[in-house]
């Protein structure tokens, strides 16, 4: 495994144990609102690091912190949950530069 490819599936290892520390063994659908965006932005950075380690083995790039996610910006507006999952991914990518 390259380095680089390891300290990305490192990082994905840790947000997904951050996840399922937010989430104590509920389902992200049945938690309660104050845990929520905590959940959705663990999930956002779980989900945007493995498209990072998907692109690493592949030889691509691994997709920029301020576009992660950007088709579905439109529905961070009014929502908080997709705020924070936009937020957690793009932070998760920030952190690998």
């Amino acid at each position: 495994m390259h380095l680089r490819e390891l300290t990305i599936a490192e990082a994905r290892a840790a947000a997904l144990a951050a996840l399922a520390t937010t989430a104590a063994g509920d389902s992200l659908c049945t938690l309660s609102r104050e845990r929520l965006p905590a959940a959705k932005y663990h999930e956002g950075a779980v989900a945007a690091l493995g498209e990072a380690l998907r692109a690493v083995r592949a030889d691509r790039a691994v997709p920029a912190p301020e576009t992660w996610g950007a088709q579905w910006s439109h529905l961070a507006g009014a929502d908080s949950g997709w705020r924070a999952y936009l937020a957690g991914g793009r932070d998760a990518l920030a952190r690998l530069v």
